[in-house]
């Protein structure tokens, strides 16, 4: 083997010098310790939660966070090397909740319940909590969040599914497998409608439109379609 064949080109040289200091920066980044570290995470990412929510993700950067959190620009840097890994926080931590949330609003009594009250009792919570959000609507939607949240909004989408069917089961004990998966899979679809809704709230108003009657509809339509399926099942 001739000794060239050991050497390096500049560039190959260059190339590894930047994975190596870019690896650096990242283990360099402050793990929050004790309550003034998560606190001073937890304000980086409320302020690029309000930035989000007003301009999207173009809105988010790091002088314009540092700026509004009346922080230095070195503090920023110390919890995240760059906008995604920002924006990859917002979103973990936006999954997490509406994780939380969701499930504790499908894990809720609604024995005695007729399918209207089910429906209110059981989608109103999440509603509210995603229009509490607008942040995350750009996130959603497909912008720059697209790769972000795509991994977790699959996990919580799963889940959300499996306590829907758990959900039926409670309704209906004798509910077959296969038309109970297939009732909350449909149940579902109906309430990803009301979220997308939510996530054009914006464009609906400004053409005239009136969100909570939309919403209203959709609403109508799961409760019609739970007591089309599982009415006579229900019965006695």
């Amino acid at each position: 083997m001739s000794k060239n064949s050991h050497s390096q080109s500049p560039g190959n040289k260059q190339v590894k010098s930047s994975v190596l200091k870019e690896d650096n920066l990242q283990k360099s980044r402050r793990k929050p310790s004790g309550d003034r570290g998560r606190q001073r995470r937890d304000l980086i990412l409320d302020t690029a939660a309000d930035l989000l929510a007003e301009g999207g993700t173009e809105a988010i950067n790091t002088n314009a966070l540092a700026d509004r959190a009346n922080i230095s620009i070195g503090s920023v840097y110390q919890y995240f090397s760059n906008k995604e890994s920002i924006l990859t926080a917002l979103g973990e931590r936006y999954m997490q909740q509406l994780s939380r949330n969701t499930v504790a609003a499908l894990q809720q009594d609604v024995s005695g319940l007729d399918f209207a009250a089910m429906v209110d009792r059981v989608i109103d919570p999440m509603i509210a909590f995603e229009r509490q959000h607008p942040a995350f609507r750009h996130l959603n939607a497909g912008q720059e969040g697209e790769g972000i949240l795509a991994e977790g909004a699959k996990r919580v989408d799963q889940e959300i599914l499996a306590t829907i069917y758990d959900l039926l089961l409670r309704v209906c004990p004798h509910l077959h497998p296969t038309q109970g998966w297939q009732i909350a899979r449909v149940t579902k679809a109906l309430y990803k409608g009301m979220s997308y809704l939510i996530q054009q709230e914006k464009e609906i108003q400004n053409a005239g439109g009136d969100i909570n009657d939309m919403i209203a509809d959709m609403k109508r339509m799961m409760v019609t379609y739970l007591e089309d399926r599982l009415g006579q099942l229900t019965v006695g």
